[in-house]
């Protein structure tokens, strides 16, 4: 029937082409275009059957005519002596099942009894689309694990990959079901296959890469006209891993499945993961970089359990660079939730200090690489290393307190006492407790100049949103409060601080006024002359009430004759 009067052709092509006289050096492959064209002219009319039958999936005669030829299909080629690359990429053309699927899916929106009826009919149809999709995938494994023409198998391979990376004209479902074929049917069958499967995924990567590069001016100006048309408040919570317009959403879907086969290779081979940062870290390939961040807990997750994080996390750090760094405390911060309980382990805490040791550029650490673990660190081990945040860029400053009171919910608002004192062990740090630490912080031991020292301060409190006015008024009421005591001395920039939040905090203008100027009085404040300069300043500030009913005259009337006569001929009579 068909099927044999097809092979006879094919074979007859084929052993012409054998029988040929030996081609030139320059006419090589000259002697197979009869079987070469014969077999794409074949698998063509199959891909077409099927793409007509899609086309119209009532038409009872062209659903004939695509199962029957699709049915024997795989039969058929797999007693051919080989496929060739084009016939393959023809073959996956039977995957796109995109139009089908939409009719089937618009007619099941609709209810009258007559569209029940064409409904079920082409979810029937959808079946069998998906069927010789099916059908395909399959064909495409068999020439893949052929042994008799290694060249061939490499090119199914590459097909394989190529269709499981998005790269063909195919439907989702099909590209997942050829990352599954690719991953767990192909990949382990052999060394060689998985070399193959290897080799085929870096040059996608490659690929991949080359078209980040090439599309970094068009996306640049696409995110800048975009940033400049959206409101600010709405960008603020967005993900730093979102596109940021259209343009960069389009090539990041592009670069999303070919980088998820990729990290599915590495989970499997973990020395990958140097591979595929090196690709992904490219100069303008800020696309690329951002899908590979975006899709990292997924790789982390894997490896983690797979391997360990303390494990991994050093084999990575140790194959990277400093131009890979990004993806790298992007990697160590999805792992470092793995631990038992989802807590961070402390063989992963060591870990993290070992990188930032071996990471180190003259001498000088790198404290990013202690953000992803922060929060797990005790509180009397981070307060000696704020000052390595602090002379951090902005970003890693802030991005560090951030992450200090990560887990510690409520209790973000106050000042945590130690229950023993004799074996510390609070973690993290409460935002309360770090504007307590950073005010305490002996700038000048650490080697930071005053200048950076106030603005680390006053970055956190231009930070309203997260340095509320309860927070800033618990940490003014703790370091007041040991002050009264003796406990400690008033930190250098105390007053300064409360004078800001006097600008900004109109809340807090009662209770400074009625309880922290008068406990700052009680404490002998002009004992100092440069805070007490600073509470001259806050109370001339808040002497005047205007609408808001709260003046700091009860506070000046309480300092002692001679203070007032300062105040007096500082600021005028009250």
């Amino acid at each position: 029937g068909r099927a044999s009067l097809s092979n006879s052709v094919l074979n007859e092509a084929y052993v012409q082409g054998c029988s040929a006289s030996p081609p030139a050096p320059s006419d090589e492959g000259d002697h197979t275009w009869k079987y070469d064209t014969s077999l794409s002219v074949f698998v063509g009319s199959v891909v077409h059957a099927s793409e007509r039958c899609n086309d119209k999936p009532a038409d009872a005669e062209r659903k004939r005519v695509a199962t029957d030829t699709a049915s024997t299909l795989q039969n058929e080629l797999g007693i051919l002596p080989y496929l060739d690359s084009q016939a393959l990429s023809f073959v996956t053309a039977m995957g796109d099942l995109d139009e089908i699927t939409k009719k089937a899916a618009e007619a099941a929106r609709k209810t009258s009894q007559q569209t029940i009826a064409a409904s079920a009919a082409l979810n029937a149809a959808k079946q069998a689309a998906e069927k010789r999709a099916n059908t395909a995938l399959l064909v495409l494994r068999d020439a893949c694990l052929q042994r008799t023409n290694k060249e061939g198998r490499k090119s199914a391979i590459r097909i394989a990959v190529l269709l499981a990376s998005g790269q063909l004209n195919a439907s989702p479902s099909c590209e997942d079901k050829a990352l599954k074929l690719v991953i767990n049917m192909l990949y382990p069958r052999s060394e060689a296959i998985a070399d193959a499967v290897v080799e085929a995924a870096t040059n996608e990567l490659k690929e991949i890469a080359k078209y980040a590069q090439d599309s970094y001016a068009m996306i640049q100006k696409a995110n800048r006209e975009t940033k400049e048309k959206e409101n600010t408040s709405e960008t603020s919570h967005r993900s730093p891993f979102a596109p940021d317009s259209d343009e960069e959403k389009e090539a990041m879907d592009r670069a999303r499945k070919p980088i998820l086969l990729f990290m599915a290779l590495c989970i499997r081979r973990p020395e990958l993961i140097k591979t595929l940062f090196e690709l992904c870290s490219v100069d303008k390939g800020d696309v690329l970089s951002k899908t590979v961040r975006q899709q990292m807990p997924k790789l982390a997750r894997a490896v983690g359990l797979k391997h360990g994080p303390a494990e991994i996390a050093l084999k990575v750090a140790d194959a990277t660079t400093r131009q890979e760094t990004p993806l790298l405390l992007t990697f160590l911060d999805a792992l470092a939730p793995l631990g038992e309980k989802n807590m961070v382990s402390q063989e992963f805490i060591d870990a993290c200090y070992e990188i930032q040791e071996s990471k180190a550029d003259g001498g000088r650490k790198n404290p990013r690489f202690l953000i992803p673990v922060i929060f797990a660190i005790k509180r009397v081990d981070l307060i000696p290393k704020l000052p390595g945040f602090v002379d951090a860029d902005d970003d890693v400053f802030m991005t560090a307190l951030k992450k200090m009171s990560e887990r510690l919910g409520r209790q973000v608002l106050i000042f945590r006492d130690e229950p023993d004192q004799e074996e510390p062990s609070l973690k993290g740090m409460t935002h309360c407790e770090q504007l307590v630490y950073l005010h305490k912080m002996d700038f000048e031991a650490a080697g930071l100049p005053q200048r950076r020292y106030l603005d680390a301060i006053r970055m956190c409190l231009d930070n309203e949103e997260v340095f509320n006015d309860r927070v800033v008024m618990s940490a003014l009421d703790h370091m007041s409060g040991t002050f009264l005591t003796g406990e400690d001395p008033l930190p250098l920039a105390f007053m300064r601080s409360v004078i800001l939040v006097c600008s900004k905090h109109e809340s807090l203008h009662g209770w400074i006024c009625h309880t922290l100027l008068p406990r700052l009085i009680e404490g002998k404040i002009w004992q100092d002359k440069r805070q007490f300069e600073g509470w001259m300043r806050c109370a001339k500030m808040l002497e005047t009430s205007g609408d808001t009913g709260v003046s700091s005259k009860e506070a000046i009337e309480k300092l002692p004759p001679e203070q007032l006569a300062i105040y007096q001929a500082r600021y005028g009579g009250s």
